[in-house]
């Protein structure tokens, strides 16, 4: 046992783990599934579906760039989207974003959408265009405006270092460098911790931070792959490639065409280019243009989250905006070029596969002044990945040959992790398990190695998968079983080895043990009293049900009668349970009211009335009833009405094991009462008067009457001789004559003989109780001596 700390608490919780394994087993629900529907052993469209104890998580939901229309989409058809409680975006990149709108328009996707506030203001006008070129261009529209106010409308955010609870699902992002509001996200499901990297970069650059490093260790890591074991060199050096490469071109007079996606990488390019340019004034003629409305719009997205910007962007807002660029310029279409000599333009989409950039691209392609720097990473399929395999001509658009002399390079800013960062980012958390996404087959099957190799030369375990896109990821995750102790069960903290009595409640896949009183004030569970009430036609005289009562309960239970003017079986102050007493009137005292049990029912008052065609409400000035233990159960007779149709008993009791089994006792008994035979009933009753009169000859007799009437009921009603204990009678024709003193039966018929013996037997089995055998032993014939 170990006690924890809790605020606003009459006394702490006590955590108990000892022994909860027996009593809270290992569930099936306690794997984890991961399914990547997209960016499995890929680079785009990704998505990532995380399941645990009936809990779905998304990561991502973006398109392909390789792919156009619904081929570009994560293959939404392989799981019921229905049940996926919450989507989780983590920055505004195409291929982690651009099917959102899809999922929400047309999908059953009814979950939750978070992601970070710059997220979402960019993610707007992205969608918007994304629209827009999809209405220009002859490719397969998605989505329309509809769909993306639509999911706008849903979309919610959330700060890095805030944790939102979605139906117990603790999300909690922290940042993922990359770019403007890009996040990692951290997923607590009962215990179970999942980071989501989704695209993150440590090192910091011109304008963001690294990416943090969570506090808490998770289980499983969700880890892009994209650059495998290659590692980056070192950013001042990139930088400085970079723009010594944009001064040579532009020195033999050609034209750089940097291909770019509008928001995220542009940014830092454009103030690596103004840095640059304001340091060599030989450069301050040559025109750097961003071909970007999109980007132009969301400059005041940056200026707007200062922020999450780094320390030095920080500094320099406070004299100036950085993003303001004296040597940048707007460029609307490929004809403001015409009569441009030398010039930088950055382009979009950074993958040369439709847009500005294809079309600067072919038009100066078959220049070697000209040149183009691949600033991001390269994804399979595109012409970006294409011209830098050496290639010496490209296919137009218009499906012609185009020859290829611009010289080509890749210098990336792309901002993903190499694998020195990766590596170092895994040590850090030593997680036993990495699911890598977000990667080419090859590279990913690299680093999956490289990260095994490392892991075992540490003495660490950690285990490291690489799925294919739809292949499930199952991790068994035993967690530790504890329950809470609150509220009055923890004012006493018990020793070890103490027994704990409560109530377990399950709660945000934890428990609590509470008493029953402490239920409201730590749980969402409320107590209530149950009154139940049963309508049984009879037409059986109380007499006779009561005489049966007490036969069956034998003292164990009271059975008392009600009756009398606003009496009942007892009243406060009277003893026994005789006949119920009543309160007098207080003549010139103030009048006390009775106080009445409250009542929780079923239905209401009105409904049980107009069900049963009578006021059920029990009055007990009413003088047929009988009452089981003080009131715990009552029984009233009541005459046919024309709702009802017959006469009828109504049982009604306050609802708890035992009386409930109670209830069950007397409904029997009633059921039984209307099926036994005639004459049973008053030979019983002669019976136990015998009994009490200590009249052996008298119980004798009640005996052979009961047992007739038993017989009767099978094989017709016999004739009875008292005096000689004898039965006689008929079975299908044979005469059959029975001495009951010794149990000796006559008949000339063998079969018939058995048929009777047997029933005898039984007989003597069912009526041979205690009472019957404690004052007349040898009456039974199965336990006792002698006989008569």
């Amino acid at each position: 046992l170990r006690l924890a700390p809790a605020a606003n608490m009459a006394a702490p919780p006590i955590e108990i783990s000892a022994g909860m394994k027996r009593s809270m087993p290992t569930e099936g629900d306690d794997l984890l599934e991961i399914i990547p529907l997209g960016a499995g052993s890929e680079v785009g469209r990704s998505c990532v579906l995380a399941k645990y104890k009936g809990k779905s998580v998304m990561f991502d939901c973006g398109v392909h760039p390789g792919y156009a229309g619904i081929a570009s989409l994560p293959y939404f058809d392989e799981v019921d989207l229905s049940t996926v409680d919450c989507l989780l975006v983590t920055h505004f990149h195409l291929d982690h974003c651009a099917a959102v709108p899809f999922l929400v328009g047309h999908t059953n996707f009814r979950g939750r959408i978070l992601m970070t506030h710059p997220t979402k203001a960019i993610f707007s006008m992205l969608m918007t265009d994304f629209v827009k070129l999809n209405k220009q261009s002859d490719s397969e529209a998605l989505f329309s405006d509809k769909d993306v106010k639509t999911c706008m409308e849903r979309i919610e955010v959330i700060d890095f270092h805030q944790e939102v609870d979605i139906d117990g699902i603790k999300v909690t992002p922290y940042r993922a460098g990359h770019v403007l509001g890009a996040c990692m996200f951290y997923v607590d499901i009962g215990g179970l911790r999942v980071l989501y990297t989704g695209d993150y970069s440590r090192t910091p650059d011109r304008h963001l931070p690294g990416a943090d490093l969570p506090s808490v260790p998770p289980h499983v890591v969700i880890c892009e792959s994209t650059y495998g074991v290659s590692p980056h060199s070192p950013r001042e050096e990139r930088e400085r490639r970079f723009t010594d490469r944009v001064h040579q071109i532009l020195n033999r007079g050609g034209k750089v065409l940097l291909p770019v996606v509008a928001l995220g990488r542009a940014q830092e390019l454009l103030l690596i280019l103004e840095d640059y340019w304001t340091k060599h004034a030989e450069l301050r003629g040559v025109p750097i243009y961003q071909a970007s409305a999109l980007a132009r719009r969301a400059m005041t997205v940056y200026q707007t989250y200062i922020n999450v910007l780094n320390s030095d962007m920080k500094a320099q807002f406070e004299e100036a905006n950085p993003f303001v660029f004296n040597h940048v310029h707007h460029l609307a279409s490929a004809n403001g070029l015409d009569d441009v000599g030398p010039c930088v333009v950055l382009a979009t989409p950074s993958m040369l596969q439709s847009g500005l950039s294809r079309e600067l691209f072919e038009l100066w392609c078959g220049d070697s002044d000209n040149g183009v720097i691949i600033a991001d990473f390269a994804v399979q399929g595109t012409l970006a990945r294409e011209i830098l395999s050496d290639c010496k001509t490209i296919t137009s658009r218009n499906g012609g040959e185009l020859p290829l002399k611009m010289s080509v390079d890749a210098i990336s800013f792309s901002a993903h992790a190499d694998y020195p960062q990766t590596q170092q980012f895994l040590d850090a958390l030593a997680p036993p398990h990495v699911v890598l996404v977000h990667g080419e087959a090859g590279e990913m099957g690299k680093l999956k190695r490289a990260l095994e190799g490392k892991a075992a030369a540490d003495g660490k375990k950690m285990q490291v998968y690489s799925p294919k896109n739809c292949q499930a990821v199952e991790i068994k995750h035993s967690g530790s079983k504890t329950a809470k102790v609150m509220g009055a069960l923890a004012e006493h903290p018990p020793k070890e080895g103490d027994r704990v009595r409560g109530l377990l409640v399950r709660k945000d896949f934890g428990h609590v043990l509470v008493a029953p009183r402490d239920l409201p004030e730590y749980t969402k569970l409320r107590t209530a009293a149950l009154t139940q009430r049963q309508m049984i036609p009879t037409s059986k005289p109380l007499g006779d049900l009561r005489f049966a009562l007490e036969a069956l309960f034998e003292g164990i239970h009271t059975v008392t009668t009600l009756g009398g003017a606003g009496g009942g079986s007892t009243n406060e102050g009277a003893t026994g349970g005789g006949s119920p007493t009543t309160q007098p009137k207080a003549s010139g005292k103030k009048k006390v009211k009775k106080e009445e049990p409250a009542e929780v029912d079923v239905k209401t008052e009105d409904g049980v009335k107009e069900e049963f065609g009578v006021d059920t409400k029990l009055n007990l000035t009413e003088p047929d009833g009988l009452s089981v233990n003080a009131g715990a159960l009552t029984i009233v007779k009541r005459n046919a009405t024309g709702k009802t149709g017959v006469e009828h008993a109504l049982i009604e009791w306050s609802s708890d094991p035992l009386t409930d089994m109670i209830a069950d006792a007397v409904l029997s008994v009633i059921l039984q009462l209307e099926e036994e035979p005639a004459g049973l009933v008053e030979a019983e009753k002669a019976h136990k008067s015998a009994i009490e009169a200590k009249d052996k000859n008298a119980a004798q007799n009640a005996r052979l009457r009961i047992v007739a009437a038993m017989l009767g009921v099978q094989f017709g009603e016999p004739n009875v001789d008292e005096g000689d204990q004898k039965l006689e009678f008929k079975v299908d024709n044979h005469a059959v004559a029975v001495r009951y003193g010794n149990r000796d039966v006559f008949c000339a018929d063998a079969g018939t003989k058995t048929r009777v013996e047997t029933a005898l037997e039984r007989i003597d089995m069912a009526i041979a109780d205690s009472a019957f055998a404690r004052t007349l032993p040898s009456v039974s014939g199965v336990s006792g001596k002698g006989g008569s």
